[in-house]
């Protein structure tokens, strides 16, 4: 099967099992005050997304031996590549797939965009997972999904123990 039909097919079966599946987002302490949160729904599938729940850490470089590999109909991100997809007015939201190799399994990891938290993420018994962009995530430009895992699982006092980062590039399609 050709690399192309791969990362399509992969890409489909992403959205599919985030159809059916969903977030699966769990109730979370809220004494969370001093930061802001962002409820954005999308008005196809009734979905949430709590973004901006937990800031972005300070002078993080990477570390850890946790990896991502984007996968988007135009590419991957392998060997530090980065996909560049098409969007148009009518993209309310574009699923990408993601493969994850090497997290500690026993911790959450902490998935952002562009520096703002989109969800978390553990990898016990799969290497895989998918991110439906939308918003600021489709405006045209590069950019950057990080996956971060903390001590203790704690975004806010813990310190990271795993943080990687891939890129995408959003471009606008010309009408004619």
């Amino acid at each position: 099967m050709g690399r192309f039909a791969r990362v399509f097919m992969l890409t489909g079966i992403f959205f599919i099992l985030v159809t059916i599946v969903g977030c699966n987002n769990s109730a979370e302490n809220n004494n969370m005050s001093g930061y802001s949160t962002i409820m954005e729904t999308n008005d196809n599938d009734n979905e949430e997304m709590m973004m901006g729940k937990y800031p972005f850490p300070n002078k993080v470089t990477e570390k850890g031996s946790g990896e991502i590999t984007i996968h988007t109909p135009a590419g991957t991100s392998e060997d530090g590549k980065t996909p560049v997809f098409f969007v148009d007015g009518d993209d309310r939201r574009i699923q990408i797939g993601i493969d994850a190799e090497d997290f500690d399994g026993s911790r959450q990891s902490f998935v952002f965009v562009d520096k703002t938290y989109v969800r978390p993420e553990q990898f016990v018994d799969r290497k895989d997972t998918s991110i439906g962009l939308q918003g600021s995530m489709l405006k045209p430009g590069i950019h950057t999904i990080s996956f971060i895992q903390f001590e203790e699982d704690d975004p806010i006092n813990g310190k990271v123990t795993s943080y990687t980062e891939a890129k995408y590039a959003v471009e606008r399609k010309d009408r004619k």
